[in-house]
């Protein structure tokens, strides 16, 4: 029976196995790469790769590309770049860290005094300096090393 938008309900869809759906361009591509790096590893000769490709090329369903390259083991994964920071990078960063731990401390310090001086209607000691003077001045320091040592 077909309902109304034109689709036949699920008994008459037909059922395909995996290995028999069709395959598209993109997948013949991936076994053709594959094929490559088979030749190049000394896998294949030339002309069993030749053949492998015609055939990758006339596959029409997964099941006929993944008979091409059954009997080859898993492609290797690419091997990781290791990323290598410099000591001046990881320097820089922990700087940047620290200036940003101490800016947000400094903000958040001042205001609640601020809003301490607003709720009493007088000015309060800027007690808020405690906190940010003498972490800003170990940071001064430390900024002032780093740009003598050049980094």
């Amino acid at each position: 029976m077909v309902k109304v938008d034109g689709e036949p309900d699920g008994a008459e869809w037909p059922v395909v196995r995996p290995e028999d759906l069709r395959a598209g361009d993109a997948d013949r591509e991936r076994v053709l790469d594959r094929l490559r790096a088979a030749h190049v590893e000394g896998r294949l000769d030339v002309e069993e790769f030749d053949e492998r490709i015609r055939a990758t090329l006339a596959a029409r369903t997964y099941g006929e590309l993944a008979a091409l390259t059954s009997d080859l083991p898993p492609a290797a994964a690419p091997p990781a770049v290791p990323v290598a920071m410099s000591p001046e990078d990881d320097a820089a960063g922990e700087f940047r860290s620290g200036v940003a731990a101490w800016a947000a401390a400094s903000v958040t310090t001042m205001a609640i005094w601020a809003i301490s001086c607003v709720a009493s209607g007088l000015f309060i000691y800027p007690w808020f300096l405690w906190v940010a003077g003498p972490w800003g001045t170990v940071l001064l320091v430390a900024w002032l090393g780093m740009r003598l040592q050049g980094r």
